[in-house]
């Protein structure tokens, strides 16, 4: 004859049978949860997975992209040498500089300003500019040196002539400079 008792867990066990419904169950059911409800993992074949606080790029056999750039879903966005996607950092590819902003995108046609008060020129393809002038959106001229910063409240020789730069970075036009030296509508120091 088999028996049925109820058990403590509240699971029926059927004993002569060799029915177990036990505490096996339970188990491999709260495992199931944790794994799911704790898992911080999203992928998807060739997508953008978050892990902790970083983002991946994952190819659709899984692994993880290094080291290039991703355009998708508004970027371009860099992956550095352990994938993950860089942020508000200048990223170094061949022999040009990009930033990237705090989404991970390269920043494009702009002034760029640091925290120490330097100024870059990051052109249409979001390349800092060097050893050249670019004119602003509000019609300035600046000088991007060859580390990429622009000249600030100083004199720079370019082509032969003497250019004075305010401290904002811009070009000083038709005016009257420190040292009592003057400039034309050019910005050529006037002798």
């Amino acid at each position: 004859m088999i028996k049925i008792r109820k058990l403590e867990t509240g699971f029926v066990s059927v004993r002569k049978g060799e029915i177990y419904m036990k505490c096996r169950f339970l188990a491999v059911s709260a495992a199931v949860l944790a794994i799911s409800v704790f898992s911080s993992i999203t992928v998807f074949a060739s997508q953008w997975g978050k892990v902790g606080t970083k983002w991946y790029y994952y190819q659709d056999d899984g692994t993880v992209v290094k080291n290039q750039w991703i355009d998708t879903d508004g970027g371009p966005y860099w992956v550095g040498s352990d994938g993950t996607m860089a942020v508000n950092q200048w990223v170094e590819d061949g022999t040009a500089r990009y930033y990237v902003d705090a989404d991970g995108k390269r920043m494009t046609n702009q002034l760029l300003e640091q925290s120490d008060k330097s100024l870059y020129w990051l052109d249409e393809n979001g390349v800092m500019a060097v050893n050249c002038w670019q004119q602003a959106e509000d019609g300035r001229w600046y000088y991007f040196q060859e580390d990429g910063s622009a000249v600030r409240k100083s004199w720079k020789l370019i082509n032969g002539d003497y250019y004075y730069f305010l401290g904002s970075g811009a070009m000083a036009a038709d005016a009257l400079v420190p040292g009592g030296y003057r400039v034309g509508p050019d910005g050529k120091w006037i002798q």
